[in-house]
């Protein structure tokens, strides 16, 4: 992609960003489950009519903030290692220039050839 740049320190926050974000996942599971409803605070109507579908929807709605909470580590380490491989290729280009461009110094003053290009 033609003017596509990307700093990889910045990747590499944003993947450290990302995952602290599983920390907020886990905070609300926390407080969703010590603000549930005890059983005993449906009475028997709400016990025979709504308390089971509250209680799936409950599990539901824990489980999911457990699934994003995964999603959200393995997203901030990919980027962290995205992050961290834009930043290895960048080093190793920059090495290999420095050895190109020393080596072509060191010969440069040694009198041969005389061509120019």
């Amino acid at each position: 992609m033609p003017g596509y740049r990307a700093s990889a320190d910045a990747i590499m926050r944003c993947g450290t960003n990302v995952d602290r974000m599983n920390a907020d996942a886990k905070s609300i599971k926390d407080k969703a489950a010590g603000a549930e409803v005890p059983e005993i605070s449906w009475g028997l109507l709400g016990l025979a009519t709504t308390y089971s579908s509250y209680r799936d929807l409950l599990e539901k709605f824990k489980q999911h903030l457990d699934e994003m909470a995964e999603g959200l580590t393995k997203a901030g380490e990919d980027l962290t290692a995205c992050g961290k491989e834009y930043q290895d290729a960048d080093q190793s280009i920059a090495d290999m220039f420095s050895k190109l461009f020393g080596d072509l110094t060191k010969g440069a003053g040694s009198g041969g050839g005389g061509g120019s290009w």
